[in-house]
């Protein structure tokens, strides 16, 4: 975080200031505990109460235990599950991170009523339905497209963990019965999730059959990508210039 200069109201005034970089501006209103560590070189931590976050992470977890309710039970929020930083980790392996800065983002928005919480939201959310996608039991390469084509359908945004091709397919069989609003307040209710509950269903159900049945995912990978070449005229194997010359 680079070096800063502490500032102080007085030698009598136990208040004191320090500027700490723009991206600590999410630790705006959120309790932090103050660790003196004494010794030849000593450091004091600034330790924010992230419980805000975590609590946002178990109601989502809730919410989305409905939506997929038709399916199996996904059972308990574990944060055994996930990786839990603080900011966007670099890569991650196993378990998908869970990022508080995304969850205070959303508090905050909700708190002041703005209608710019879609992006961090959808981050959260694809972390969640990666690892409810491995308890109803997707295997690793299917559960990440899974967690992001979810995301995608519930809020309008993708988290970068699937193909056009997996999200495509998984908005056809998704809005069958179901009018998408992408309201990112609305996700907090749950009869929300119950009306997405059947669309879900058929979600997971295609990506079941992809995982059963690995060629038709190919085969159905594979139209897809023609039918967008077509539709985008690369398929085109020549090209005539014509030159227009004005009298």
């Amino acid at each position: 975080m680079g070096k800063r200069s502490v500032r102080s109201a007085g030698r009598t005034s136990g208040s004191i200031e320090i500027t700490l970089p723009a991206k600590l501006q999410l630790l705006a209103g959120i309790d932090c505990h103050l660790i003196v560590r004494d010794g030849p070189r000593p450091e004091i931590v600034l330790q924010p109460d992230l419980s805000s976050a975590h609590a946002l992470f178990r109601d989502l977890w809730l919410k989305l235990q409905a939506g997929l309710v038709e399916i199996d039970d996904i059972g308990d929020f574990s944060t055994a599950d996930f990786t839990l930083t603080l900011f966007a980790p670099n890569h991650w392996q196993e378990q998908p991170p869970l990022i508080c800065a995304d969850a205070l983002a959303v508090n905050h928005g909700r708190t002041e009523h703005r209608d710019d919480i879609a992006e961090p939201l959808t981050g959260i959310l694809a972390s969640l339905g990666i690892v409810a996608g491995r308890r109803l039991g997707l295997d690793g390469k299917l559960a990440l497209p899974f967690g992001d084509a979810l995301a995608y359908l519930v809020t309008g945004h993708f988290a970068g963990l699937g193909t056009d091709f997996e999200r495509g397919l998984a908005r056809q069989v998704f809005q069958e019965n179901v009018d998408i609003e992408h309201d990112p307040a609305s996700l907090f209710n749950q009869s929300t999730w119950q009306r997405f509950a059947p669309g879900l269903r058929r979600v997971y159900e295609q990506f079941r059959l992809w995982q059963d049945e690995p060629n038709t995912y190919a085969k159905a990978s594979e139209k897809w990508h023609r039918a967008l070449t077509a539709e985008m005229g690369i398929a085109v194997t020549g090209y005539v210039t014509v030159s227009y010359i004005s009298d």
